[in-house]
C-alpha cells in the first residue's frame, strides 16, 4: 500500500510541476497577439495538414486537439478574421469544407517556431548535455507509453 500511495504522491507531483512549467512558458504571448488557444490551433493545423496539403477538415482538427465543435469554430473564426487560415472546398468533394493556413498564417508559425525554439535552447544551455540528453530519453519513454496505453483503451 506504502509503494501505491508513494506512486500517487510522485504523480500528483509531476502533474504540478507539468501545469506550473505550461503556465509560465505561456504567461506572455509571444506569438503576434495570438492567443494561447489559437496558437494551437494553428500549430495542429500547420502538423497535420502540411505544407504541400489542400487542408484538413475542422473536424479532423478538433479531435486532435481534443475540443468540442463550439471550440472549433470558435478559434477558426478568430483566426480567419485576423487572416491566418482559409476554408476552402475539397477539390475531390465540393460539399466538404477545408482548413488551411494562409501565408500569414504560415509565417506567424515560422515566428511562433522561432521563439519556441529559443526557448527550447535556453532549456537546454541551463540542464547541460547529460542531463538534456536525460530529459529527451524519458520523454520518448513517456510518449511511448501513452502511445501504446491509447492503442490498448481502443
Amino acid at each position: 500500500m506504502q509503494v501505491k500511495q508513494d506512486s500517487m504522491t510522485l504523480a500528483r507531483e509531476i502533474a504540478r510541476t507539468m501545469l506550473q512549467i505550461n503556465r509560465i512558458s505561456f504567461q506572455h504571448e509571444p506569438f503576434i497577439g495570438l492567443k494561447r488557444g489559437e496558437f494551437m490551433f494553428l500549430a495542429s493545423l500547420a502538423i497535420l495538414s502540411g505544407p504541400d496539403s489542400n487542408g484538413i477538415k475542422a473536424s479532423q482538427l478538433g479531435k486532435h486537439l481534443q475540443v468540442t465543435s463550439s471550440a472549433v469554430t470558435h478559434n477558426l473564426n478568430a483566426l480567419e478574421k485576423a487572416g491566418y487560415i482559409e476554408r476552402v472546398s475539397d477539390p475531390s468533394d465540393r460539399r466538404i469544407v477545408l482548413v488551411r493556413l494562409t501565408s500569414a498564417g504560415g509565417e506567424v508559425m515560422e515566428a511562433g517556431n522561432a521563439i519556441f525554439l529559443d526557448s527550447l535552447g535556453g532549456l537546454l544551455d541551463f540542464l547541460g548535455v547529460q542531463d538534456s540528453n536525460e530529459l529527451h530519453r524519458l520523454l520518448i519513454k513517456a510518449m511511448d507509453y501513452f502511445k501504446f496505453k491509447e492503442g490498448l483503451e481502443k
